[in-house]
């Protein structure tokens, strides 16, 4: 548990530093909004097309090797991309150029990393019975958490600093993370997960599922790219103060992920419970987002995206993983990774255009969406049918 732990901080708090940084920083390069957006979204489509494969080889090679692979990938490819972010910074290449290059830098990142979530759902379901399958998978999420808290807080502090500096940290962090892993952890892959046949994402038991995976996801990565282009143009903020703005927003809403994670990971939840209480919080924090965008409108909306989607993330992953057997843990955590990346391969580029149309849209359009979940998903539940 505790290298997954190690792993997972040292992942999301790149994805939090990057959400803060990116925007801010991709003016300073000469990107446009959507620019910025297409860098995330393009290597989000990486982590779509590699997810299924990396979830096979979960089941045929090991959880062992593919979460080493993806655990010094991380180091490795940070550490590249903050060059690229930096050198541009610099003046070493603008506009079309330095989009390409960052895009290719985070392109790489993502295939490097995309075995991890697929390898830990894996290891948690090897460990887990049916009873506390969703609670350990909260677990996950809270570790992914804990990354999320030191994300944005690295980006708050270091608001004064090269806006790459944080990467660098986190890149020598996932370094070390690797180095325990490889002396920690074990193996466990079923000896008949060699053999399983290949699942397919319109498989009965997993596409309804998928569906919300990739809805929310849009939903989150709408609102994580297009905030700090929000958070800028509604206060008059400079580059460093809205890195700061977006940093404490992004904290208020990984601490309160962490917290609602944690606390499901002591329980024993129904998860489809989870999933609509999610929907219904999250798209709260969006209609609130879009009716008052101050500080304080800005902080309280991410506390109930912490809320909601500490809520729905484990709801899915539970969901998803007890309707498929041993064999098959792998390839069922590669398919909904896949689905929460192809929502951040439409979010950025969905909220930023709705963001170019109209500042408050891409959070109304969130809150419909999330509002869709819930009328989904309350009918089973209510009648008891959920998994």
């Amino acid at each position: 548990h505790t290298t997954f732990v190690s792993f997972s901080m040292a992942k999301n708090a790149l994805c939090t530093v990057l959400f803060a940084l990116l925007g801010p920083g991709s003016r300073e390069l000469g990107l446009t909004e959507i620019m910025g957006g297409g860098i995330s979204s393009l290597a989000a489509l990486t982590v779509v097309l590699a997810s299924p494969w990396w979830g096979r080889r979960v089941d045929r090679w090991g959880r062992r090797p593919v979460f080493l692979i993806a655990m010094f990938g991380l180091g490795i490819t940070t550490l590249l991309f903050a060059l690229t972010l930096q050198a541009g910074l610099f003046g070493l290449w603008t506009g079309v150029t330095a989009f390409v290059l960052l895009a290719l830098a985070r392109m790489t990142y993502g295939f490097a990393i995309t075995g991890a979530q697929p390898a830990a759902a894996a290891w948690m379901a090897d460990n887990t019975s049916a009873e506390d399958r969703t609670g350990g998978m909260a677990l996950i999420g809270a570790a992914y958490g804990l990354g999320a808290i030191l994300g944005p807080t690295l980006a708050w502090l270091m608001s004064g600093l090269p806006l790459g500096c944080p990467s660098d940290l986190i890149a020598a962090l996932a370094l070390i993370a690797g180095v325990f892993a490889w002396i920690t952890l074990p193996e466990t892959v079923p000896a008949e997960a060699a053999s399983a046949p290949r699942l397919s994402p319109t498989d009965p038991r997993l596409r309804g599922t998928l569906l919300i995976v990739v809805t929310a996801f849009i939903v989150v990565a709408s609102i994580q790219q297009s905030v700090a282009f929000y958070v800028q143009d509604t206060a008059g903020l400079d580059a460093a103060g809205t890195a700061a703005g977006v940093g404490q927003a992004m904290a208020v809403l990984a601490l309160l992920m962490f917290l609602t994670q944690g606390a499901i990971a002591t329980l024993r939840p129904n998860p489809g419970l989870l999933i609509t209480l999610g929907a219904a919080i999250g798209g709260s924090g969006c209609l609130l987002l879009a009716l008052w965008p101050t500080h304080y409108g800005i902080l309280i909306a991410h506390a109930l995206f912490g809320l909601g989607f500490g809520s729905i993330i484990p709801g899915l992953q539970g969901r998803s993983s007890l309707a498929v057997g041993p064999e098959e843990q792998g390839a069922t955590g590669g398919l909904v990774a896949a689905g929460m990346a192809a929502g951040y391969a439409i979010g950025p580029v969905f909220g930023t255009s709705l963001y170019t149309v109209f500042p408050m849209l891409p959070y109304v359009v969130g809150a419909a969406l999330m509002t869709g979940v819930v009328v989904a998903t309350l009918p089973a539940l209510l009648l008891r049918r959920d998994s």
